[in-house]
């Protein structure tokens, strides 16, 4: 229990720092005198340092482990985030964006393959949720700084502050760790493999993987950074297309926490194509000749239809490719979101230019048809593993109920046992006084 609520708390924690540069962005933009454009620099670097680290993260999980991993990580995103604080210069902010990325690149990976691994697919989806409880405290944390006078340092001071209370929390929780990985290779669990990042492309399915998450970036990312604009193009206000962004990832957040609920009855990809089937409804009515009011629920719509996808398919990477190569596949499809998320958003503001933000549903339904292709050949091409895996997990479940059952006709024998002797001795101290009588 000690140990599930630090990996919550670790989730919360890497959604901090990411929302924080954009509404600090235009306080920071005029105190270290940077261009308005320096942002999206800044964001390049930790995206890059985020991909590189995530294909580095299976090597470096061999040789630390799991549990050391995310506190060197966390602390490194702390360490980044006081940097961020004290920097006077945007050339010391580009500094402290490498380490950003890198920890946070870690973070992801190595969180997400413990979680796909040992906990159940429920958790999955709620440690995504949190990430998206950490993403919402990261603006209001620089609403508080600013309006107790100390400013957008002051954010990022705060935030750095939480991450070590994190890291302190992870450290101290270090023997539960490797008492988890313990129990896994006991359970034949098998220890991850020594294979570089070419022969994992090699295994069937390693490349669509990528593309999956490729196109499911694609497809949020563009989506949140896209949707309002299109709704000041179709006549709304400005704050209404605001207020559509932030519907947008509550609807993520909430359709996370019931996703986990749902993942109790459902198989993962039952999810996920139930989730890419809502997104296609929501791509769908997006472009019909609807009143105008449709356009801002279409888009929640495009919110509780990625829930479930992204948790869903991380959690499934295991029965996909074993769990001896999980650490590298998922390695490899964060890479592929974080590429994903960086260069196709960017390349429908230059298409969008030239034409018009009006065709941006025409350029979602180009995501998420390339998504639901993809996820389809990927279940063609790894479909024996999965349903093997699939099998064998119900096979555990079964056979977990049969002995639950048998512990409880142990526990009710023991009990007509106990009732039989407390009966038989009130029957015999009664015949005991009849006997004086």
């Amino acid at each position: 229990m000690l140990l599930l609520v630090v990996i919550y708390a670790a989730f919360i924690g890497l959604g901090l720092p990411d929302t924080v540069l954009g509404a600090a962005w235009p306080l920071m933009q005029l105190d270290l005198n940077a261009p308005l454009s320096a942002a999206g620099f800044l964001s390049i670097i930790v995206s890059i340092g985020t991909i590189i680290s995530s294909l580095w993260t299976p090597t470096l999980l061999r040789l630390m482990g799991t549990g050391k991993l995310v506190f060197v990580s966390i602390a490194l995103t702390a360490v980044a985030s006081f940097g961020y604080g004290f920097s006077t210069a945007f050339w010391m902010m580009c500094l402290f964006a490498i380490p950003m990325g890198i920890g946070a690149g870690a973070i992801d990976v190595s969180l997400n393959n413990f979680a796909a691994i040992h906990l159940e697919s429920k958790h999955t989806s709620w440690l995504h949720a949190s990430w998206g409880v950490g993403a919402c405290l990261g603006p209001a944390l620089f609403s508080l700084s600013v309006f107790t006078g100390v400013g957008w340092r002051g954010a990022y001071d705060m935030v750095a502050l939480l991450l070590l209370i994190i890291a302190v929390m992870t450290l101290v929780t270090f023997p539960v760790w490797k008492k988890m990985e313990r129990q896994g290779i006991s359970n034949q669990v098998a220890a991850p493999k020594e294979i570089s990042l070419r022969d994992a492309l090699r295994v069937p399915g390693m490349k669509l993987s990528f593309w999956v998450f490729f196109f499911y970036s694609s497809l949020e990312i563009s989506t949140s950074l896209w949707c309002g604009t299109y709704l000041v193009a179709r006549g709304f206000e400005p704050e209404i297309g605001a207020l559509a962004v932030s519907l947008m990832f509550a609807s993520v957040m909430v359709g996370r926490i019931l996703s986990g609920f749902f993942a109790i009855k459902f198989t993962d990809m039952r999810l996920v194509h139930a989730g890419i089937f809502i997104v296609v409804l929501g791509c769908f009515v997006l472009v019909l000749p609807l009143p105008l009011w449709f356009t801002p629920v279409c888009i929640c719509l495009l919110g509780l239809g990625c829930a479930p996808v992204y948790p869903s398919l991380i959690h499934a990477t295991p029965a996909r490719f074993g769990e001896e190569l999980s650490g590298r596949a998922i390695s490899i499809q964060m890479a592929g979101s974080y590429v994903g998320s960086v260069l196709m958003p960017p390349t429908f503001g230059i298409v969008a230019s030239k034409l018009s933000v009006i065709v941006w549903p025409v350029a979602l339904a180009l995501f998420v048809g390339c998504l639901l292709l993809c996820v389809f050949l990927l279940d063609y091409v790894t479909r024996k593993k999965w349903k093997n895996a699939f099998a064998a997990e119900r096979i555990r479940d079964v056979l977990h109920q049969v002995e639950a059952m048998a512990e409880l006709r142990r526990k009710l024998r023991k009990e007509r046992r106990r009732e039989r002797r407390k009966n038989k001795l009130k029957q015999a101290r009664i015949k005991r006084k009849l006997d004086r009588h």
